[in-house]
């Protein structure tokens, strides 16, 4: 599959998707319809948000739920 639009996504670059690194530490889940949903909105709407990762530890700050969509759609390179 093609990667979604990132043309109205603020990011620094587009990163192979292997490289970004869940924060084992992060409290939040996200419900399978919750990423279904969000695999729909970056397929026909495109990135809006980049992932944030930390300088600092290499984890994702925020975006765990755009990574699990982006892994989803068989994506190779996420916005961060």
């Amino acid at each position: 599959m093609s990667d979604p639009s990132t043309k109205n996504c603020p990011k620094t670059r587009l990163e192979p998707i292997e490289k970004v690194v869940a924060n084992p530490r992060n409290p939040n889940t996200h419900p399978e319809e919750q990423i279904d949903l969000l695999a729909k909105i970056l397929t026909f709407q495109g990135w809006r948000l980049p992932i944030v990762v930390s300088k600092r530890s290499g984890f994702i700050v925020r975006g765990h739920g755009r990574l699990l969509a982006a892994e989803r759609l068989g994506l190779k390179k996420v916005p961060i």
